[in-house]
């Protein structure tokens, strides 16, 4: 199956193009063999050829202290993963190969790249994943057992701990009530608005023919309702899981996908909550990992992606940074405002803006449409940068830009006093040079 699922858009587009050849004209006939159909028959048959070669060359060894990955038809290519360089381990299921019960597994070695699997089925693509996993941990099982459970709406193991779930209902409530949406909202009801007031005789030919509103509003109303349902389908069925020895996020409804969370490579978290759901107490959580793409724009996108938590209220986003870093204890953290002065530059969100820190993590505050707060550990801060641009120049302002090995955004403290940005940034350096991880990853003593 693995050919079809690689090519499976050219076969529809040749089963397309017979379909309605032989359907043409009067009843049922054969098609006429001109060279066209000709070359396109020989063209489809030579790319599932040539991906039928690329699957019978591509097989996977276990080996004492390795994974092997053999491909290639003309030039043979051996990637060898040790089992103490995996990162972590995720499953893909994009829409075709979901029909057909396959699966994709991406296996993520941190700076080295990725390698990926194509493809197992998708109990078999389980019981890998759970393999790599437990022999990265140090585990040794005995064998890759295909006797893996997992459903085919998600992938919760009979032995899996579902910590939160996001119900649908909350997925389109968080699109309907997302920046997106009122910026397209918006802008569509003023400019019918105009054109119904302004010109008296708009008014009296949407009075006349009421379809006509409708055929205006039709391609405007298509576009929402297709931005709305490739967000709720996007994260259709999300959960957030401990499973085995380690953390997961499945999400999916067309395409599945199965992530896991590295809690020791995580560089910041990024914990953000916009205007329209500030009143119902809804917040958003990304993460920022090491070898992975930056902060993920769309909650449609499929694979690996820096979403945490789509939307979540404050008892799940709790639960999940505890669950991420048990260490971290944000409400301990003493917030640090900007000085009166700063109101100019930042007169919306002055009340927000801050900044403080603790034995483990740096939190900076900033935003005012969308309340962003970014949490790096002192032990992922690689560099820091005082910054001073004319308008802080001439108000005795500067700002301190804490740099990982993976941003999500700018992280940093604003517009506050140079003198104090000058030791925040020593003293910042000093932390980051002595401090562990290990206090975030495990539960203090009570």
């Amino acid at each position: 199956m693995t050919p079809l699922v690689r090519a499976w858009v050219l076969v529809l587009a040749a089963i397309w193009t017979l379909g309605r050849e032989m359907l043409s004209g009067n009843g049922v006939r054969l098609p006429p063999l001109t060279w066209v159909t000709i070359a396109g028959a020989i063209l489809l048959v030579v790319l599932i050829g040539f991906a039928y070669l690329d699957w019978r060359a591509t097989s996977f060894i276990v080996d004492q202290d390795e994974l092997r990955i053999e491909t290639g038809v003309l030039t043979k290519t051996s990637e060898r993963i040790r089992f103490d360089r995996i990162q972590s381990v995720d499953i893909t299921e994009p829409f075709a190969a979901r029909l057909l019960g396959l699966a994709e597994i991406s296996i993520d070695v941190g700076a080295e790249g990725g390698h990926k699997l194509r493809y197992l089925s998708r109990t078999r693509s389980a019981a890998v994943r759970d393999y790599l996993l437990a022999r990265a941990h140090g585990v040794r099982p005995a064998e890759v057992t295909q006797h893996v459970r997992t459903g085919v709406l998600d992938d919760r193991g009979s032995s899996d701990e579902v910590l939160v779930t996001v119900p649908p209902q909350r997925l389109l409530l968080g699109a309907l009530l997302s920046h997106e949406m009122v910026l397209f909202t918006v802008p569509l009801v003023i400019a019918i608005s105009l054109l119904l007031t302004v010109d008296a005789r708009g008014a009296a030919l949407v009075a006349e023919n009421p379809w006509l509103l409708l055929g205006l509003l039709l391609p405007a109303l298509g576009g929402l309702w297709s931005f709305v349902v490739r967000r709720v389908i996007g994260q259709w069925n999300y959960a957030f899981l401990r499973s085995g020895h380690g953390l997961k996020v499945t999400r999916g409804l067309t395409s599945l996908t199965s992530q896991s969370v590295p809690r020791h490579r995580i560089q910041s978290l990024r914990i953000a909550q916009p205007l329209w759901w500030r009143g119902l107490g809804l917040y958003r959580l990304d993460m920022a990992v090491l070898g992975n793409h930056g902060l993920a724009h769309d909650e449609d996108q499929s694979g690996t992606t820096s979403i945490l938590l789509p939307i979540g209220t404050r008892a799940e986003a709790e639960l999940v940074l505890h669950t991420i870093w048990p260490g971290l204890r944000l409400d301990a953290i003493e917030v640090r405002r900007s000085p009166d002065r700063a109101r100019w530059l930042q007169p919306l969100s002055h009340g927000w803006t801050g900044w403080g820190f603790d034995d483990s993590v740096l939190l900076t505050r900033a935003g005012w449409l969308t309340r962003v707060q970014m949490v790096v550990p002192h032990a992922r801060v690689q560099s820091l940068a005082v910054e001073q641009g004319p308008l802080r120049r001439r108000f005795g302002l500067a700002t301190v830009a804490v740099h990982t090995t993976q941003l999500l955004a700018a992280s940093a403290a604003r517009n506050i006093s140079p003198d104090i940005a000058r030791t925040l940034l020593f003293d910042e350096a000093s932390r980051a040079r002595t401090a562990r991880l290990a206090g975030l990853l495990t539960e203090p003593p009570h």
